[in-house]
């Protein structure tokens, strides 16, 4: 653009002292081949000065394009940078996720480890091998059948269910005399039909002492263990009755924390 604005200019130039030269000799000569003879080198160098505006406005749009990819590269250039850097922190983040989990996992396993430690520890702690079978047996806190329950699924057992006279016999050993303790039939459902609270199903094994069970005044529905002779006998009794209870573990091996 600016060389053709100094071509018109110098054209403009050019032709004003053209025309007040061929005015001075217009009446003799009729500007014939005077004038063209004075015009020739101006318009021989007008066709040069053409040429250079041509490749001057040739070249400068090159340039202009020129410098506009290299801009444009530039900015590119720049968005990768930025682009590739967002990446690059949310890798970082994503690596400190990945850290902390992988360290919170493993405080699970410990803590988990621990947890079957300590359950180790009170199985051996609480529970005695009595014949075949594991057993707590609570001679200090007395409570009613309902809270007993709970208290034996609090540690990994339930009341005792007893399933043979020689269970009976190898147990009585360890029962201090004169007391009682819950087990697990009761006849909650329907009267007379003793079920063990483990199992669901129907007792298999009674040692009544007679005239038991009686049911007495109708709210005798669970059932005890009495040591009041030489023989421990059962006995119905109201679940709400406050006595003694025993627990017999739900594994078989206290080592086993498969259960």
């Amino acid at each position: 653009m600016l060389c053709s604005i100094v071509f018109i200019l110098f054209a403009i130039t050019f032709g004003r002292s053209l025309s007040q030269h061929c005015e001075v000799d217009e009446t003799q000569h009729e500007c014939g081949g005077y004038c063209y003879g004075a015009v020739k080198p101006v318009l021989e160098y007008l066709a040069i000065l053409q040429k250079r505006v041509e490749n001057c406005e040739a070249k400068q749009p090159a340039d202009t394009l020129s410098k506009i990819a290299k801009m444009d590269e530039k900015l590119k250039t720049l968005g990768r940078v930025l682009a590739i850097q967002p990446k690059s922190e949310r890798s970082s983040q994503e690596r400190k996720l990945a850290q902390i989990d992988e360290k919170l996992a493993a405080l699970g396993r410990q803590m988990e480890l621990e947890k079957k430690t300590l359950m180790r520890l009170q199985r051996l702690v609480l529970f005695e091998k009595i014949g075949s079978k594991y057993y707590y047996i609570e001679n200090e806190i007395t409570t009613n059948w309902r809270d007993a329950l709970h208290k034996c699924g609090e540690i990994e057992a339930h009341l005792v269910s007893l399933q043979s006279e020689d269970e009976m016999k190898v147990l009585r050993r360890k029962l201090d005399k004169n007391k009682r303790y819950w087990t697990d039939l009761n006849d909650l459902k329907t009267e007379g039909e003793f079920i063990s609270a483990t199992t669901g199903l129907k007792g298999t094994f009674f040692h009544w002492q007679e005239p038991e069970p009686n049911d007495m005044e109708n709210s005798e529905d669970c059932v005890e263990i009495r040591t009041f002779s030489d023989k421990d006998w059962m006995n119905d009794q109201s679940c709400f009755e406050r006595i003694y209870f025993i627990c017999e573990a739900s594994w078989d091996d206290p080592f086993d924390m498969t259960i």
